[in-house]
């Protein structure tokens, strides 16, 4: 809930969303205080713009007497709660909110659609908002998926439908959000380097739902709400998404949203038709010898590995795997890469443990870098096969993001394949 008092304010985290947080909390009248203990090039920038419009900022330390002396503070989902920082505004009793609970202030939307789950949810969220533009309704996609909401505060009127991509680590600082429609796609074991154990996690999930009033929607799955939180309670009317098992997921949840808009399930079925993919998630974008070649590097937790491997016959996946884990949770795919991977090629500081974990389940190849897995796994594909990057693990220890990652597999999968001479099938472009 918006706090009653208290215009000084310390923003944590100066990527994207503190940084476009930090300047609308200042064209909002509030004394803010900006700190990042990064010092990486982009956080720089960013510190040194904000010092030029006269706003205290600082990188590669947190100052912990001007943060502690702040009303409330805005903290980014990149803070964990293991931290010092954090671990010092918890003693000192100070509110802690996140960039969705802060932009949920300020909006000016009548209808906000929010979409979460362990995986799912960047293609759901942007087929939704693609299904209200096929009918002719605004809609603003933000989030979680790259733009914050608190950046499109300037764009929105009240009849501007929001589409949100939210993750846990932004709902568990959620006082008082309240969509209008809210999406729980799946909970399945993630984050657990950042969140304490199972049920927090699923806890902050149940955040999106916790606030909503009579008129809202809460969209789930009956067997996890059976399975996970039987006893939680809510006054939004609750909608089923796996009603119909036959039915894809995504599709499943498409429609349960358009029923709840009031929107023409016709366009669904265009939106779902027009779909070209996102870029680093199950985005196929080459073919070769029959074997075609996937980047899914946005799959940074062993929950989004599984998800994409459901999408492939047996046998069939020469995966590349591993870099810096977020969780220890390999051991729980081992029944599923036996019957999904012929050969997994491992990278990063994980290997060693993914290897441990994954030991007798299939072929397991080690590789020193990308460029040496891409080669593995190609010499490895057969007819029918995919070669699929799903790392399962954050990019940190090898490369600077998830993107760099997915765009470095393409490029070096490209230039080898063409390498070879033969005919090579370059398939469209993603809208990223």
């Amino acid at each position: 809930m918006k706090p009653e008092s208290g215009k000084k304010v310390a923003v944590l985290g100066l990527k994207d969303t503190g940084y476009l947080s930090t300047l609308y909390l200042r064209d909002k009248g509030y004394q803010v205080f900006a700190s990042d203990v990064s010092g990486q090039e982009e956080i720089q920038s960013n510190v040194l713009k904000l010092k030029k419009l006269g706003v205290d900022a600082e990188c590669g330390e947190h100052s912990f007497d001007k943060i502690l002396d702040a009303d409330w503070v805005l903290i980014s989902p990149g803070i964990p709660p293991q931290s010092a920082i954090y671990q010092a505004l918890r003693a000192a009793g100070k509110p802690i909110y996140s960039e969705i609970e802060v932009a949920s202030w300020f909006s000016p939307a009548r209808t906000v659609v929010a979409v979460t789950g362990s995986c799912g949810k960047t293609t759901t969220a942007t087929l939704i908002a693609k299904t209200l533009e096929l009918a002719g309704r605004p809609a603003v996609l933000c989030g979680n998926i790259g733009n914050p909401w608190i950046g499109e505060l300037s764009k929105l009127t009240s009849e501007t439908v929001v589409v949100l991509e939210v993750s846990s680590f932004q709902l568990m600082h959620c006082t008082g959000f309240a969509p209008s429609l809210g999406l729980l796609l799946n909970v399945y074991p993630n984050h657990m380097d950042w969140h304490a154990d199972m049920r927090e996690y699923a806890e902050a999930k149940l955040n999106l739902f916790r606030y909503m009033k009579a008129a809202d929607v809460m969209i789930c799955r009956k067997s996890e709400e059976t399975a996970i939180f039987p006893d939680f309670k809510t006054k939004a009317r609750r909608v089923y998404l796996d009603a119909d098992a036959s039915a894809d997921p995504t599709e499943a949840a498409l429609l349960c949203a358009a029923d709840a808009l009031g929107c023409p399930r016709k366009f669904v079925r265009e939106a779902l038709d027009g779909f070209q993919g996102i870029e680093h998630r199950l985005e196929k974008f080459a073919e070769w010898n029959s074997v075609s070649f996937v980047n899914d590097s946005k799959a940074t937790t062993p929950a989004s590995l599984l998800w994409a491997l459901g999408k492939y016959p047996d046998k069939s996946v020469v995966l590349i795997a591993g870099g810096k884990a977020k969780s220890k949770d390999f051991g729980d795919l081992k029944a599923f890469i036996r019957q999904k991977v012929k050969c997994a090629v491992l990278i990063g500081a994980a290997r060693d443990m993914i290897k441990r974990s994954w030991e007798g389940a299939a072929e397991i190849v080690e590789a020193a870098d990308l460029d040496e897995a891409c080669n593995a796994a190609i010499a490895r594909a057969g007819a029918g096969d995919v070669v699929l990057l799903s790392p399962a693990c954050a990019s940190f220890d090898m490369f600077k993001n998830y993107q760099e990652r997915g765009k470095l597999f393409k490029e070096i999968i490209l230039r080898t394949l063409k390498n070879k001479g033969q005919t090579l099938k370059e398939e469209s472009p993603c809208r990223s």
